[in-house]
């Protein structure tokens, strides 16, 4: 029993961390700012803003999250039994 808890709860990580590099990393890109940053960063921040609040709302409502984190917790119940 606590061989199946420990494979769940190794699963359940790599999952949570495969989704949220996906959902998080892979969502976003990267920048195309040429010049003077810290005045690209000033006129775009609430794009900036906009964008990170929408990538932590998709990364909420992604089914792999809450799967993982649901054999997170079957795994520790596992474990105590």
């Amino acid at each position: 029993m606590q061989q199946i808890s420990d494979y769940l709860f190794m699963g359940s990580i790599i999952l949570l961390i495969l989704t949220l590099l996906f959902k998080g990393v892979g969502s976003k890109g990267s920048s195309n700012s040429i010049g003077n940053i810290d005045l690209a960063i000033h006129e775009n921040h609430g794009n900036d803003l906009k964008s990170q609040d929408s990538i932590i709302k998709s990364i909420f409502k992604s089914v792999f999250v809450w799967i993982s984190i649901l054999g997170i917790l079957v795994s520790i119940i596992l474990s105590k039994i």
